[in-house]
């Protein structure tokens, strides 16, 4: 599989996680942080996507650190902002299956690596969309017997309810993909278990522990499930650079 070049920008923005993943992970002494960042430079090839760079980079630290889950401090403030906002905010989304995708982007839109006060600013504002291709998706979802969403961020759940419930009760078979283990401030089966949230979808695992998803880590049930179903949606940068490649 060919991946895009690297653009020279990412290699600032992976040293950046590998600090902060470090830092989270374990004691954030010196020789830590060097080491995050000579793994980082073993790792580092401008034909690899960042996604898939930085999986591999979060496997070492947390088995370094023996920490499975560096991000769980992070998730808990994620999710507690998008539990508290997301209902102050749907009354403005429901009513069609446009704005309800409009209500989930509106979650993955959201950068949750900023101060917490700087969030709830940005749910206030509103979307912005350079291109909305919200029209084509509607109408090929209202020709769709199935669907599958490939989630981002924890937080993101409760944006992703009102448009899964939605589509569940107009009779699609809808499919909601979550990592099976955490990794960064992704959504996983053990954050769903924890939060105890009914989903009005069928919650499947990727199979693959990484951010992104690569088709070749997932697990062949999910693999099989990806290519028969009649719409797929990826949330993320990550899903965009790992997915892009693929058929």
């Amino acid at each position: 599989m060919r991946y895009r070049q690297l653009p020279s920008y990412c290699r600032p923005c992976l040293e950046r996680l590998a600090r902060q993943a470090m830092s989270l992970a374990c004691d954030p002494s010196e020789e830590n942080l060097k080491l995050a960042l000579r793994w980082l430079e073993e790792l580092y090839s401008p034909e690899t996507p960042p996604p898939i760079i930085a999986s591999h980079l979060h496997r070492r630290i947390k088995k370094h650190c023996q920490n499975e889950d560096p991000y769980a401090p992070l998730k808990e403030k994620e999710i507690e902002i998008a539990r508290r906002m997301a209902p102050k905010l749907l009354p403005a989304y429901e009513g069609d299956l446009k704005k309800l995708l409009h209500f989930s982007l509106l979650g993955n839109a959201i950068d949750f690596f900023r101060p917490p006060e700087e969030v709830e600013a940005a749910f206030k504002e509103g979307l912005k969309l350079a291109l909305d291709e919200s029209d084509e998706i509607a109408r090929r979802l209202g020709e769709a017997r199935s669907f599958l969403l490939l989630t981002d961020n924890a937080g993101e759940v409760f944006f992703d309810l009102p448009l899964l419930s939605f589509l569940s009760e107009r009779g699609l078979e809808v499919f909601y993909a979550v990592k099976p283990k955490p990794i960064q401030n992704d959504l996983s089966l053990p954050d769903l278990e924890r939060l105890g949230l009914e989903i009005p979808a069928k919650v499947v695992s990727t199979g693959a522990e990484m951010v992104g998803l690569s088709l070749s880590e997932a697990s062949p049930a999910f693999r099989e499930l990806y290519f028969r179903v009649d719409v797929v949606a990826a949330k993320g940068m990550g899903h965009f650079e790992t997915l892009s490649a693929s058929p």
